[in-house]
């Protein structure tokens, strides 16, 4: 769905950061105090890391304090609010993802693109089906033949009813009428994790960088990732598609967004050093390690009508599954 950055244009990107400072302190004279940046998520999860380095560098780029507040809870909606009815002079940036188009789509009073301006897409992240160390379940076949025969026994988590995870087994099902089990929504992906290995729950579909550490660690086992290939991260893990269902593929963007009543002119200034720290040494070396690939938007605009058509597909398959 998103287009990856291709190594011209990143080089691009960076070559255009050497001269941003003094170009884009000409455009405004934004930020005048420090920035919050709202993440949706708990604290230690991928997400979280990821948030608290662009944080950093765009603390340094603006030589200003850049300090990450967790705001879980209610699908991203409770993050997400902080910021688009927060403090009206929009020193506060949210970390969009892709959460948000499902709450969305299952939520009408919610919505992206009026209550915000979005700034750009920066990442994108597959997932990986795991389960605990020690379950039964090998591979992703006797998983499925698993749920399949005991449907609605077997239990998933995720982040909340709607979060990408939820949406990653939906869209399995789709796939796969028989896969029916029964979701056990969390408040986060570090909740989900700790509930497999407490074993109260029997598998998750999570974001690739938050289950990295314990498939490392050999507290998880790799089921199957939901990229249509295999990745290099896990080159020994099939794709779904390539184990049960033909076809499936699901990834997660993340990018930044500010208040609906922001200035255009500071938009511009975010976007510009955004893309350029997503770009960086660190950014790429954290985004390799945890799976993800950057992925940033030509524009603003690019980002915004990518959002509206995803609302539009997610809104569909919300009706056709029965997602409420």
């Amino acid at each position: 769905m998103q287009t990856n950055v291709s190594r011209r244009s990143a080089l691009a990107v960076m070559g255009a950061g050497i001269a941003l400072p003094s170009a884009l302190l000409a455009q405004s004279a934004w930020p005048t105090r420090g920035v919050k940046v709202v993440v949706p998520y708990p604290a230690g999860g991928a997400p979280d890391a990821f948030g608290r380095l662009l944080a950093e560098q765009l603390g340094a780029h603006f030589n200003q304090a850049f300090v990450v507040e967790n705001k879980p809870g209610a699908n991203g909606l409770i993050g997400a609010r902080a910021v688009s009815q927060g403090a009206a002079d929009n020193h506060a940036l949210l970390y969009l993802n892709s959460q948000h188009v499902t709450l969305q789509a299952l939520n009408p009073q919610f919505n992206i693109l009026n209550e915000f301006k979005v700034i750009s897409r920066l990442t994108s992240s597959p997932f990986v089906c795991v389960v605990g160390a020690k379950s039964p379940y090998k591979t992703m076949a006797e998983l499925s033949a698993a749920v399949a025969a005991n449907p609605g026994k077997l239990t998933f988590g995720s982040a909340g009813i709607g979060s990408p995870a939820h949406m990653a087994v939906e869209y399995l099902e789709d796939k796969l009428p028989a896969f029916k089990a029964l979701h056990i929504p969390y408040k986060g992906a570090v909740e989900s994790v700790n509930a497999i290995l407490s074993h109260q729950i029997d598998f998750s579909i999570m974001l690739l960088g938050t289950a990295i550490p314990q498939i490392q660690g050999g507290n998880l086992r790799a089921l199957a990732v939901t990229s249509p290939r295999r990745l290099p991260v896990l080159p020994d893990v099939p794709s779904i598609s390539e184990a049960v269902a033909p076809g499936y593929a699901y990834d997660a963007w993340a990018g930044l967004a500010m208040a609906a009543s922001t200035t255009d002119d500071v938009i511009a200034h975010v976007f510009k050093a955004a893309q350029a720290v997503a770009v960086s040494a660190q950014s790429r070396e954290m985004s390799l390690r945890n799976g993800s690939l950057v992925s940033l938007s030509a524009s603003s605009r690019e980002f915004a009508d990518q959002i509206a058509r995803d609302v539009q597909l997610e809104q569909m398959i919300v009706k056709k599954l029965g997602v409420t």
